[in-house]
């Protein structure tokens, strides 16, 4: 995957997971994978959160399954949940592919 975003956009990700579980660590691992591959370096941060260690900030993003991930920048804000494995529909979901 090529750097996809127009110059000057900046994304916002939140990972939320559940502890290191096996399905906790592929979510991390293909987010990374998919920032670095269709992201420009410094055109995105990325922060993972706990749910399990950070409970009140998960509740105060209103997340109700893990894993989620919400983008915050560029607006509007949104949140997919459940299997982040497949990049392709991980991409489009972010707006990153067609």
């Amino acid at each position: 995957m090529q750097a996809a975003e127009p110059e000057g956009k900046r994304y916002e990700l939140l990972l939320f997971v559940s502890g290191a579980s096996p399905r906790s660590l592929r979510a991390v691992a293909a987010v990374r994978t998919l920032c670095e591959q269709a992201l420009s370096p410094g055109c995105y941060a990325l922060d993972v959160i706990d749910a399990f260690r950070d409970p009140d900030f998960a509740r105060q993003c209103q997340i109700v399954a893990l894993p989620t991930l919400v983008r915050l920048k560029p607006a509007p804000r949104l949140l997919l949940v459940g299997d982040m494995s497949a990049a392709r529909p991980l991409a489009v979901g972010l707006g990153l592919g067609p």
